[in-house]
């Protein structure tokens, strides 16, 4: 490869892969809701067999894992990426992602979300005393603190993963 994939941008910063963030669940939403919640319910109304706890919770890791897996091998941008211009590449050639490198991303990816989720729900319930609530707001903290203040703009999955988000250049 002559050409390296991420010199056709700049990285992106902390602002830009919120937003993109917030598209994507948006979409996730409404794909979890087709392929996990409708067939659920069909399967409690129409049969009368409520599935597993741990059956659904498997069906929805699937789902999502498949989203983010999926674009980021076969693209290397999710839906919600592709109108801020945002590219995945892996950090040191610039190349696409493999399966295994877009798995380990989206295991810190989702280690990330579930703390913060965590961290919410711990404000929420006023429960911020709790020794588990500094150890859930830790981990999205550190992740932020690290993609303000390197040059590279990783995030912790980025770095597990050895990836980066870059910008296009607007022609």
């Amino acid at each position: 490869m002559t050409e390296n994939r991420r010199d056709q941008g700049i990285r992106a910063g902390i602002i830009v892969r919120i937003l993109a963030s917030a598209y994507d669940l948006t979409i996730l939403f409404g794909v979890t809701m087709l392929l996990v919640g409708i067939p659920i319910t069909i399967s409690v109304e129409m049969f009368g067999m409520t599935p597993p706890k741990w059956l659904q919770g498997l069906l929805f890791l699937t789902v999502v894992a498949a989203y983010f897996i999926g674009f980021w091998v076969k693209g290397g941008a999710t839906t919600g990426m592709r109108p801020w211009k945002l590219r995945l590449a892996m950090l040191e050639t610039g190349d696409p992602l493999t399966p295994f490198t877009a798995s380990i991303r989206f295991a810190g990816l989702l280690i990330t979300w579930l703390a913060l989720a965590m961290t919410l729900w711990y404000i929420a319930t006023k429960d911020t005393g709790h020794f588990l609530f500094f150890v859930a707001a830790s981990i999205p903290a550190l992740s932020l603190l690290v993609m303000t203040l390197s040059k590279e703009k990783l995030a912790l999955h980025d770095l597990l993963s050895g990836s980066t988000v870059y910008r296009l250049r607007l022609k």
